[in-house]
């Protein structure tokens, strides 16, 4: 039977990945269409009728055995432009898409006349990404155009970065949905000042529902007509059966486990067809699937193989739709990363262990499907989860195959809670996206909305301000550092530069936040309780729990290395002075080699010196405190270390630097040390990053680390593996994912890629193909430090 099932699987999946990449403006023609045709009416009315137009007229399709059905485009791995947005994306790549190296996209020649004559002339001067290019505050572009911070990425993509509330859908039902929304608006008293917008917000919120209602029964129509024709018995009676499922599902409260599948992945691929954007979170499937699985299993309904078929069909079209970037942002960020994380295990709203039959199974569906979507995420209560679960992780671990990202819980809940969420449902808390952390239904945030460049504050600091490259003044003067009295000054200085380049972002941010005011997402909106209580859509802080936006650090052993290098060498040692130092420095160490060896011997992060974590607590610290003093209308500013690529990319702007590393080079990985100098082994990596105050950081911290496969074959490394994660807890350490894949097959895999297509690796908080990265990105993963021991507090000899 389970051959069979297998079968089903194997061909969803070969059908999956014999396409490529398309374009597909299907559902951008008929946003722009109703856009025209309801000008002046309010904008949220707009969105909703378009998205109702949308689950009408687009076309639908139900695959060869497909059991879970539904695709929020017109195309197998479609590349849905969300034009209102950004639709200059494309433009500025119609010519260039479809041989772009990194993520191209086949772009019909007829589509690319449609854009041109009816998508672009309407949608010209009006979409989101071009209003943020006439009002981004002056400082804010110097420092972005100069490499310094990052902050363009999510007003082109929209809002993502969310959980939606999925177990409303399945308790409630859109009509059960429908009817709250009603109650609402019998409440209101149009003569109260803004009841004339609520009521309109709220009618918005009953046409999106519509649509969705319209959609459903679509697919059930489809699978009527196509089990009309069917000649097969069994697949006549599936399709029969998928007819059910979608007349009842998502309009009413879920009863089955294959209505409940089926209920969140049509409102999942919703929120993709109303704005196409990255990190739409399942969340917490094992908790909120569990009971539809229990009821199933003990009525008889379903045995466990055909349950775990229909989990593995879901994880098959979660991977359908593909994120459309620039080529810019894809050289560095490629594979065309969807970031939709699902999470098993921590604990439940009662503080008890929550692992359950479903987050094994879900942990099979990965085995078993081995596709890059969804991202599987674990949550490890080291007080409450079993060691059974935590094998079952380790066992995944083994495959190699980029999956699963580690969290501690108890650093989970408490980032939560330093969000504002009380204890209670910081307990629910889920990793979203990369790393971050999430609530389902009730949170509304940027997670990162914006990059430092750590590296570019050390070269600020060390040019009084100064860009070394165009000669411009970038940020204020700090001080000549060749006349610094000691390093006291020194480091001063580096804060006042993290203080003004913090402070820019902060700037940008708040404008990002009124653009985005007038972008409403009714769809999403829907499943926020909160919204429709308060009569205000998310966009506009409608969710029960808003954040600020999240400021990410990219280069955190680059900060702590210079650091300790002056202080060592320039300051302690007096090995050489500061103007020697900066000359080494200005010609890239070159003529300097005498200089660049003791730079590189200096004090290192990764390796439990003493020195380095004074300096490691004492920044992070301050920059957790400087991020958090500010707040923007929806909340308190927050802080995350997850640059994801982000290192390779901010490491082009960035000159030499006191560490040793040289110029162009990519910083470092999250909190993980510099590639190559950590020669403590996994204990000195792992005291380095405990000196992070991690629950200050409360969009998640990232840290990769890579472990030779032949450690862990035999029952002893995998013993020593569940210690590391163990320890990790205990430290205090938010996130980590192991490496399980030896330098040579990635070195094979570079020179050859035609041999390893299904080859998955995990980049940086986020799992790809290797073969489609860009070679940048394949050689710093390469570059990355295999570790030949494993337990936190043995050091170990490295292999390089």
């Amino acid at each position: 039977m389970r051959k069979m099932y297998f079968n089903r699987i194997e061909a969803r999946k070969a059908a999956l990945r014999s396409v490529q990449p398309e374009i597909d403006l299907e559902n951008a023609r008929i946003l722009t269409q109703v856009f025209r045709e309801t000008d002046g009416e309010a904008v949220v009315i707009q969105k909703a009728k378009a998205f109702r137009a949308q689950c009408r007229e687009k076309t639908i399709e139900i695959f060869n055995d497909e059991l879970i059905v539904g695709c929020p485009g017109s195309k197998l791995r479609g590349g849905l432009i969300s034009v209102d947005t950004c639709w200059t994306i494309l433009a500025d790549e119609l010519d260039t898409i479809s041989q772009r190296e990194n993520d191209p996209f086949q772009l019909r020649e007829e589509d690319r006349a449609l854009f041109l004559s009816e998508i672009q002339p309407y949608w010209q001067g009006r979409s989101v990404y071009e209003a943020w290019q006439k009002r981004i505050p002056p400082q804010t572009k110097i420092l972005r155009d100069a490499g310094v911070i990052q902050i363009d990425k999510k007003v082109a993509r929209g809002f993502g970065d969310v959980t939606a509330g999925y177990k409303q859908i399945l308790r409630e039902g859109l009509e059960g949905i429908k009817e709250t929304i009603n109650q609402k608006k019998r409440g209101l008293i149009m003569t109260d000042p803004g009841a004339f917008e609520t009521n309109d917000y709220l009618n918005a919120l009953l046409i999106a529902i519509e649509g969705l209602e319209i959609l459903a029964d679509r697919y059930a129509e489809e699978a009527i007509r196509l089990a009309d024709q069917e000649n097969d018995p069994k697949r006549k009676q599936e399709l029969l059966m998928i007819a059910n499922v979608c007349r009842h599902v998502p309009k009413y409260p879920a009863v089955s486990f294959h209505e409940a599948l089926q209920a969140v992945y049509f409102y999942h691929m919703a929120l993709f067809m109303e704005q196409n954007a990255q990190s739409y979170n399942p969340g917490r499937m094992d908790q909120y699937l569990y009971p539809y699985l229990q009821k199933d299993l003990a009525e008889e309904r379903l045995t466990p193989d055909q349950a775990q078929e229909l989990l593995d069909c879901l994880w098959i079209k979660f991977n359908e739709t593909c994120i459309f970037q620039d080529a810019a942002t894809a050289q560095f960020v490629a594979g065309y990363p969807m970031l939709q994380n699902v999470c098993v295990g921590g604990i439940n709203q009662l503080g008890q262990d929550a692992v359950n039959e479903l987050s094994y199974m879900i942990i099979q569906a990965a085995v078993e499907v081995q596709l890059f979507q969804p991202s599987l995420s674990i949550r490890y209560n080291l007080a409450k989860n079993p060691n059974r679960f935590l094998r079952k992780v380790v066992e995944l671990m083994q495959l190699g195959m980029g999956f699963p990202a580690f969290h501690n819980d108890d650093i989970g809940i408490r980032m939560m809670m330093n969000k504002g969420v009380p204890l209670k449902e910081a307990y629910d808390w889920n990793p979203c996206g990369c790393v971050e952390t999430n609530l389902e239904g009730r949170m509304k945030q940027y997670t990162s909305l914006a990059d430092i460049n750590l590296g570019s504050v050390c070269e600020l600091t060390l040019t009084n301000g100064i860009d070394r490259a165009s000669g411009q003044r970038l940020t204020p003067e700090t001080g000549d550092p060749r006349s610094f009295a000691d390093f006291e000054a020194f480091k001063e200085a580096v804060k006042q530069q993290l203080s003004y380049v913090i402070k820019v972002c902060v700037q940008g941010s708040h404008v990002i936040d009124e653009i985005s005011l007038k972008r409403p997402v009714p769809v999403l909106s829907l499943s926020h309780k909160e919204c429709i209580e308060r009569g205000l859509d998310y966009s506009q802080g409608g969710a029960k729990y808003n954040c600020g936006n999240g400021i990410t650090s990219v280069g955190v052993a680059d900060l702590i290395n210079t650091l300790v290098a002056v202080q060592t060498l320039v300051y302690q040692e007096k090995a050489f002075t500061m103007d020697t130092l900066l000359m080494a420095l200005a010609h890239d160490f070159e003529g300097y080699e005498d200089i660049l060896e003791l730079c590189q011997k200096a004090p290192k992060y990764g390796n439990a010196d003493q020195r380095v974590h004074e300096l490691t607590s004492e920044m992070f610290v301050f920059i957790a405190d400087e991020i958090e003093q500010y707040h923007s209308k929806f909340g308190k500013m927050t802080a995350g270390i997850l640059p994801v690529t982000g290192n390779i990319l901010s490491g082009l702007f960035v000159g030499a630097l006191p560490s040793g590393r040289k110029a162009g080079t990519p910083l470092a990985d999250g909190i993980t040390p510099s590639v190559g100098t950590d020669l403590g082994g996994s204990s000195g990596i792992l005291q380095s990053a405990a000196q992070i105050p991690h629950d200050r950081f409360v969009q998640g911290t990232l840290m990769n680390m890579k472990v030779d496969p032949e450690l862990i074959q035999h029952e002893q490394g995998i013993a020593q593996l569940m210690v590391l994660l163990k320890s990790i807890c205990t430290l205090g350490i938010f996130h980590v994912f192991i490496h399980i894949i030896d330098r040579d097959t990635l070195l094979r895999a570079q020179k050859y890629p035609e041999e390893y297509q299904g080859l998955l690796i995990r980049v940086a908080g986020y799992t790809a193909y290797f073969v489609e990265l860009d070679k940048h990105v394949q050689d710093e993963i390469i570059g990355r430090t295999p570790k030949a021991g494993l337990v936190a507090g043995e050091p170990c000899k490295e292999r390089y």
